[in-house]
């Protein structure tokens, strides 16, 4: 009996160790099934979340991106062109031209070209005899003394004193040289106006043309643009203008003294004027070149890198990011679509304004060209040589004129094609 009492004594007090632990155990691992139900959970909310999100991120994708045709209308706008315009329609009524900035940048803009070739063709034609039509009192004088010049030298035989033949040579010559220098005094005002056109131009794109590279790359690549449309500027008015037009009328002043006696005495001088401003003209478009190529080669890679460290920034905020990053690059690319169509749309207008100077010069030099062709048969040939330096002189005016026109153009090409090939 004392050995039966103490096994269940035993038995008892195990019982009584072993519940509690056992009923420890089962709430312990009720309770992990319930923690991880609620990890499950919180887990299912979080995708839930996730999905939401990015639910929300394509609906602000979507609604954040404006339209192409507002925005690239918004920022036509910021363009100022009041000035422009009212320049451009008084050199238009001038040259019989229609000439608006705004309505052919926004014909470039849409995909047009802008340009209708039969008015132009119609333009032209009209316009090939102007220069002609205003100087035809002087080609009439022109043409009676290059007939008493034929007569004078064919009875100049008949004096016994070559003196008399002489004086009877110079004092038709010196007519001849006053209606020369009449029609080129003409010419040359023609020149000085183009000139002053071209400068008046070019300060006038700078605003624009800068401002238009502002929304595409930079402030750096704006202020490339700004400084080269500077520097084509004072080469404009202080270097050709007071030097290099000069020499053109200092070698035509030279080669009328040269052909006034029968031996040429200045004849190397005259060369030396016309060969010195070829060859400044040369150097002139060479500078403005490399200026231009050196320079797109660094402004446009700083505002690139700049663009770009702001776009990558841009997009790592967390559900705007790509909304953000689609508006930068529809932004980005409409203001490249107005720079270059500004830099099209300048070329062009150049073009159209300085095309009657040039046409006029031309003519008048070709006439020069074909008087001297007709007049070296039957007159003296130091009137052909006259006529010759003339025409020569109005070709060293068209080369000038072109030289300004080429400076300007190859600054907004080569801008443009940098400032392009970065993007």
């Amino acid at each position: 009996m004392r050995r039966r009492s103490v096994v269940y004594a035993c038995l008892t007090a195990l019982i009584l160790v072993l519940t509690p632990c056992v009923v420890w155990g089962s709430t312990t691992e009720f309770k992990g099934a319930e923690t991880q139900e609620a990890k499950d959970a919180a887990d299912g909310r979080e995708s839930d979340a996730a999905a939401e999100g990015s639910e929300t991120e394509a609906v602000v994708d979507a609604t954040a991106i404006p339209d192409t045709g507002h925005l690239t209308d918004e920022l036509l706008d910021e363009l100022e062109l009041g000035e422009m315009e009212d320049f451009l329609q008084e050199q238009g009524a001038d040259a019989d031209l229609d000439m608006s900035f705004t309505e052919l940048l926004k014909s470039f803009v849409s995909g047009g070209n802008g340009i209708n070739f039969g008015k132009v063709w119609d333009w032209f034609v009209s316009h090939s005899f102007g220069a002609l039509q205003k100087n035809k009192g002087y080609l009439v004088q022109m043409l009676i003394l290059l007939l008493a010049f034929a007569m004078l030298q064919g009875i100049s035989g008949i004096f016994a004193d070559s003196f008399l033949s002489d004086i009877s040579f110079l004092a038709v010559y010196f007519l001849f040289l006053y209606n020369a220098l009449r029609i080129f005094a003409s010419m040359q005002e023609i020149v000085y106006d183009c000139m002053n056109k071209i400068a008046d131009f070019t300060l006038l794109i700078q605003p624009i043309f800068c401002m238009a590279m502002i929304f595409s790359t930079g402030v750096h690549s704006a202020g490339l643009t700004y400084e080269m449309t500077l520097l084509v500027l004072y080469l404009v008015q202080n270097l050709l203008q007071k030097l290099l037009l000069p020499l053109v009328f200092l070698f035509l002043i030279t080669q009328f003294a040269n052909y006034a006696w029968r031996e040429e005495h200045f004849s190397s001088l005259a060369k030396l004027l016309e060969s010195g401003v070829g060859f400044a003209q040369k150097v002139l478009v060479t500078f403005i070149l490399g200026m231009n190529l050196i320079q797109g080669m660094v402004a446009p890679a700083l505002d690139q890198l700049k663009k770009t460290t702001a776009i990558r920034t841009v997009g790592l905020i967390p559900g705007l990011g790509g909304a953000m990053n689609a508006v930068s690059e529809m932004l980005l690319g409409t203001g490249l679509l107005i720079k270059n169509c500004v830099g099209v749309t300048v070329i062009v207008l150049l073009v159209l304004l300085c095309s009657k100077p040039l046409l006029e010069i031309g003519i008048l030099a070709f006439t020069w060209r074909l008087l001297a062709a007709l007049a070296e048969p039957v007159t003296d040939k130091r009137i052909s040589g006259v006529l010759n330096a003339l025409a020569r002189a109005g070709m060293l005016y068209v080369k000038l004129v072109v030289t300004a026109i080429l400076m300007l153009f190859l600054t907004v090409a080569v801008v443009c094609v940098a400032t392009s090939a970065v993007r």
